[in-house]
């Protein structure tokens, strides 16, 4: 099936309801649809790669193939998205993500897996991701009215947040019977964990017929398919005073903060609770529902004006960072659990309002670009964070990774706040185009 290149969204009237618009009802489904999938690799390729063979570094090995991929191409995923549309270039990632699929589950049934074999899927996954991230991001704002833009991230995120919840139970549920970890199972004992990519490969084929119903008005013709340099990208980022002033101030947010905190809460209910693996479940729970809760005041609170948006942000990532140095004193669940709660619901709430307002701002023609470089920015350093992360525990403790990088968020907020020129980002005027 070949479906029309586009980019502009359909007439959809500022006052009609979010989820009365088809295009963005479909969006929401193929999303969370996806997102229902994925947790069930995420949970079934670690285990697989465990019971083949017993060996961290090949889990860690794994990992790394997977991300660095992922970092690598997520800027030059941006001019795809741009040159051949954001639903062109999803589709088309999505679908070889569910081939990929497909082929490991056929390599699990007919006992033909070998570890090279995972290295092979780990990259073809991160490339894939890849191209999805800034797709995706640059799609939204196609579907909705640009006056809803925030409520329909928080309500996507939101969506999305409440199924990690509930996800990782069901795999789990999937692939209760699978074989002890280092066992060399025969293929009919890893059969369990083939039923769970398979069910991520069938959920992305679902999710992908939801976006082909998605009816967007044609691309004007402009003599041949636009060019889609990167260094446009980078152009008009530095053009953009605002831009320029909040990316890198999100990058050091997201540096100082995504990749420790995955980091620490295994480590902290390992270290400093009983129970650990029950109590890492309820920490990683906790901060889950936090996020929701963050992720649903992006969508219920009002939207803040111009002037207001830096000063609300940097105080959201200041709490973020006071929550992160409660976490470092902590000695109990009930203590832990209230800061990644504060952590969990400041930062998504931040979160909502920083994209919404970066999606609002770029044009169009530049948004696959843009999306790519901010999602880098934000995202593509994290398994750097993570190393350092855990050689910090390594060399000193946890207590210090947590106040290291509760401080320098604390600082980055602090920063911000107490300079008109940065709080106040969000007044300065976009370039033209």
């Amino acid at each position: 099936m070949t479906l029309p290149d586009t980019t502009a969204p359909a007439s959809a009237p500022a006052q009609t309801s979010l989820f009365r618009n088809r295009n963005y009802l479909w969006l929401w489904a193929s999303a969370g649809i996806s997102c229902l999938g994925d947790y069930f690799t995420l949970i079934a390729m670690p285990w697989l790669v465990l019971t083949l063979t017993r060996d961290p570094a090949a889990l860690g090995t794994v990992m790394a193939l997977e991300s660095l991929p992922r970092a690598a191409f997520m800027l030059v995923s941006g001019g795809a998205t741009d040159r051949f549309t954001a639903r062109t270039v999803l589709l088309a990632s999505r679908a070889c993500f569910m081939l990929t699929l497909l082929v490991l589950v056929l390599d699990l049934r007919h006992g033909h897996l070998q570890l090279p074999h995972l290295y092979g899927f780990a990259v073809v996954f991160g490339l894939c991701t890849a191209f999805a991230l800034p797709a995706n991001r640059a799609l939204l704002p196609q579907v909705v009215d640009r006056m809803q833009i925030q409520q329909a991230n928080s309500a996507l995120m939101g969506s999305q947040q409440l199924i990690q919840l509930f996800a990782p139970v069901l795999a789990g549920l999937l692939i209760w019977d699978m074989p002890s970890i280092g066992v060399q199972a025969a293929g009919g004992d890893l059969s369990r964990i083939a039923d769970a990519f398979a069910f991520n490969a069938g959920a992305i084929a679902v999710a992908l017929f939801l976006l082909t119903r998605i009816q967007l008005a044609p691309r004007a013709a402009t003599g041949g398919r636009p060019k889609a340099g990167l260094a446009d990208g980078f152009r008009y980022l530095w053009r953009d005073r605002g831009l320029r002033i909040a990316t890198p101030y999100m990058a050091c947010i997201g540096f100082f903060a995504i990749g420790p905190l995955l980091t620490v809460i295994p480590l902290f209910a390992a270290q400093r609770l009983a129970d650990g693996a029950l109590s890492y479940g309820m920490l990683y729970a906790v901060n889950g529902l936090g996020s929701l809760l963050g992720f649903a005041c992006g969508g219920l609170l009002p939207k803040p004006g111009k002037r207001r948006l830096g000063l609300v942000m940097f105080t959201t990532d200041l709490t973020a960072g006071l929550g992160m140095l409660l976490l470092s004193q902590s000695t109990g669940f009930a203590a832990a659990a209230t800061a990644l709660a504060i952590v969990g619901i400041s930062a998504s709430y931040g979160g909502v309002l920083g994209l919404s307002w970066i999606q609002e701002r770029i044009p169009p023609q530049l948004a696959g670009r843009v999306l790519g470089i901010v999602t880098f920015a934000v995202l593509g350093l994290t398994p750097v964070s993570m190393s350092l992360g855990g050689l910090l525990v390594a060399h000193y403790s946890l207590t210090a990774l947590l106040n290291a990088s509760g401080c320098a968020i604390v600082c980055c907020a602090l920063m911000g706040l107490c300079s008109p020129g940065i709080n106040r980002f969000g007044t300065y005027a976009a370039p033209s185009s």
